[in-house]
């Protein structure tokens, strides 16, 4: 790990003459061994390098670059006689994308790590222009990421310094980040070093400053058996990812028009109408093959159904277009984080209010309306299925006076 090869010294050097060592089948493509160490293998949750080698007019591609046998290889698509001298051209393109990644991730390691000390990074993987990281040994909420997002652009804006330098395993300060085991594997460490903020031994390569990333934007958070899974994307694809899903909401706020500060809300109020919609699906099924809740108390006649998804207006509705013939009692109702209900009566000896409002005050609703229909509802409840079996316990027992 001490020896400084070009992409670390300068990894904006793209072209380099190179010698072929050997070149053998590997996997669908040839095993190319070069004898100079000038681009990177992947490891170190890095892919390697990409790029191209011009023999003479004819320019072969190779698709990655990884140490086999000790050796650097490159994964060509075309057998290269041994002994033979190339131009070889790295994808700047593609190794720009990792410098990027592999920076921010440094950087929102750090910004985890300082709120977060007990927090350990497990899987890592960079490549092209989007990264993955794992998060173990600590509860971080969804927030704290965001958080630590927040950070890491304030610090791409602010354009920090990125050096490197080479520190003696043995005097590796317990600030710089390293993986448990690493110093005890080599004797030299290689150190990235991002302004004063942040100081890791690493093997990858890296951007100069940190104004090259760009934009530094998570893009999914998983949980997993060991901690969370983030993945994140810098440079341009960061900026077309945040344009397109932009893009999406200015549609949906043309069809549907609400305030930008407003989509939580509105993708709150999606899941919510989803949920609601299995629901009611489930209570139509259940109409089908069971029928309606129906009671006889006596001679009343008691409907209940919990209707999910239905407002006042559409619960009155329904009730209006029941054919109620003797003495009746029909409740409908909708299940919420704050549900509501109307119950519609016939024939009855008392008001509705009689048979429903010290229920639903013992519950803590309230309601109002005229002899034959009481509306009402209920603030914030645990559940609502409880709270609808005890309404209908308590206008039953009411019935039975």
């Amino acid at each position: 790990m001490a020896k400084a090869f070009p992409y670390w010294t300068d990894p904006m050097k793209y072209e380099f003459s190179v010698l072929i060592s050997t070149c053998n089948p590997h996997k669908g493509h040839f095993a190319t061994v070069i004898q100079e160490e000038v681009v990177r293998p992947a490891g170190g949750g890095q892919a390697g390098d990409r790029g191209t080698l011009l023999l003479g007019e004819h320019e072969i591609p190779f698709i990655d670059t990884i140490t086999l046998d000790g050796d650097r290889t490159l994964i060509t698509t075309e057998r290269i006689p041994p002994g033979s001298s190339a131009v070889l051209s790295v994808d700047m393109k593609w190794r720009r994308a990792m410098m990027r990644d592999h920076t921010g991730e440094h950087l929102f390691a750090a910004a985890i790590k300082k709120k977060h000390d007990d927090v350990e990074l497990g899987y890592i993987w960079i490549e092209d222009d989007r990264g993955t990281v794992d998060f173990e040994g600590a509860s971080v909420s969804f927030e704290s990421f965001v958080d630590g997002e927040s950070e890491v652009q304030r610090i791409v804006a602010e354009g920090y310094p990125v050096k490197t330098e080479f520190v003696k395993a043995s005097e590796l300060s317990p600030a710089i980040r390293a993986r448990e085991g690493l110093s005890d594997k080599h004797d030299v460490m290689r150190v990235v070093r991002v302004g004063d903020y942040d100081s890791s031994a690493c093997s990858g390569i890296h951007v100069t400053s940190t104004q090259e990333i760009q934009v530094f934007k998570l893009t999914d958070f998983k949980m997993t058996e060991e901690g969370v899974r983030v993945s994140f994307l810098t440079g341009e694809r960061a900026v077309q990812e945040l344009s397109r899903v932009y893009n999406q909401v200015l549609l949906r706020k043309n069809e549907y028009p609400f305030e930008m500060e407003q989509v939580g809300a509105v993708l709150d109020k999606a899941k919510g109408l989803s949920s609601e919609k299995r629901l009611l699906s489930e209570k139509v099924a259940e109409l089908l093959t069971e029928g309606p809740s129906v009671e006889n108390i006596g001679e009343v006649r008691f409907f209940h159904e919990s209707v999910p998804g239905l407002d006042s207006r559409s619960m009155k509705s329904i009730l209006k277009k029941m054919s109620m013939e003797g003495p009746t009692a029909a409740l409908l109702f909708a299940p919420s984080e704050k549900p509501t209900f109307i119950l519609w009566s016939n024939e009855l000896r008392l008001e509705a209010k009689e048979y429903v409002e010290p229920t639903v005050e013992q519950l803590g609703g309230r309601g109002g309306g005229s002899r034959n229909v009481y509306t009402g509802g209920f603030g914030a409840v645990e559940s609502s299925e409880e709270t609808y079996d005890a309404l209908v316990a308590g206008i039953r027992e009411a019935l039975k006076q």
